[in-house]
């Protein structure tokens, strides 16, 4: 049987808690001195070892981790100071507190538009973006790809609707509205006559959804047996592998000319990079990245604001 969140927290804190115990005293943490001596922001109290995470993954809200933040953050502010582990972790919940300058990680060298610093790279990238990447008339061109899965979802709404019995099916309209997003990215970024487009959309929903999840290790980053335990570190290395790997075949296809994707922001891209004539010169990788970014950006956020607007 599935173990929910709250009871899966109960027990990752339970065996963490005797194995800190045994080892040592709280070598990860930061004494309460050190940190009485710092400016830090206003936090609820915590238990040696598991720090605050009893707060989130044993709270009343169950396995809606989102909320028991939001609770915590009524309390303490838009600034509020957690502990996960031995990791502390600043929560932001505020716009106005978000727009304070904030930590990258997760980046190949900070070379890519969310996470480089400005100067020439970040202009120029920008600048490809605004130019090149998400015009007016790329967007028009790229047209067809969103009215084609567009029709293809209310084809498959319509099946679903149809094989229920006295007209009273229950549609996973969240899910098949993901589907399609993710469908109608991957084909503007790559496009639809890649052999290996299927592959490359599922291993990008899992690197999404490893993003967002739950690692033992980011909550004891020092700990080899945390490291040891997850496997989501070995799996995102792994996506991530695949990932350029199929980034590359995509590109030595089109250098042999079997496929011009002139249309899609793939091709864009590699026009840029053969043509020359920037600034900051593109990588292969530098690309792989930007195509990865876009889909992150492009995905999520489109299908949860329109199952939003199919609920209102």
């Amino acid at each position: 049987m599935e173990m929910t969140l709250p009871l899966l927290g109960a027990a990752v804190l339970a065996a963490f808690l005797l194995f800190f115990l045994v080892k040592n005293k709280c070598c990860c943490c930061s004494s309460p001195q050190a940190e009485r001596r710092l400016r830090l922001p206003p936090g609820p109290w915590r238990l040696p070892f598991v720090g605050s995470l009893h707060h989130v993954l044993l709270s009343r809200h169950g396995d809606l981790p989102h909320r028991a933040l939001r609770e915590l953050a009524g309390r303490y502010g838009a600034l509020m100071l957690l502990r996960f582990g031995a990791v502390p972790t600043l929560v932001v919940s505020s716009a106005e507190a978000a727009r304070e300058p904030t930590l990258a990680v997760f980046t190949r060298g900070g070379r890519d538009i969310m996470f480089s610093p400005y100067g020439d790279l970040w202009r120029q990238l920008r600048r490809i973006c605004v130019l090149e990447l998400f015009s007016a008339r790329r967007v028009q061109s790229l047209r067809h790809v969103h009215e084609d899965e567009a029709r293809r979802l209310v084809r498959a709404v319509a099946d679903e609707c149809a094989m229920g019995s006295g007209g009273g099916a229950v549609v996973p309209i969240g899910d098949m509205m993901s589907r399609m997003v993710n469908k109608s990215v991957v084909r503007s970024a790559i496009g639809g006559r890649c052999a290996r487009r299927d592959e490359f959309l599922r291993e990008l929903e899992v690197i999404v959804r490893l993003i967002g999840g739950f690692n033992l290790a980011d909550l004891y980053p020092s700990s080899s047996l945390a490291r040891w335990l997850s496997g989501a570190l070995r799996e995102t290395e792994r996506c991530n592998r695949s990932v350029r790997a199929i980034i590359d075949d995509i590109i030595r296809e089109r250098a042999a000319g079997k496929d011009d994707g002139e249309d899609d922001l793939l091709g864009v891209l590699l026009m840029l990079q053969k043509n020359g004539g920037v600034q900051c010169p593109l990588t292969t990788d530098m690309i792989a990245t930007v195509i990865m970014e876009i889909f992150s950006a492009g995905s999520e956020t489109a299908s949860t604001t329109l199952e939003w607007q199919c609920r209102s």
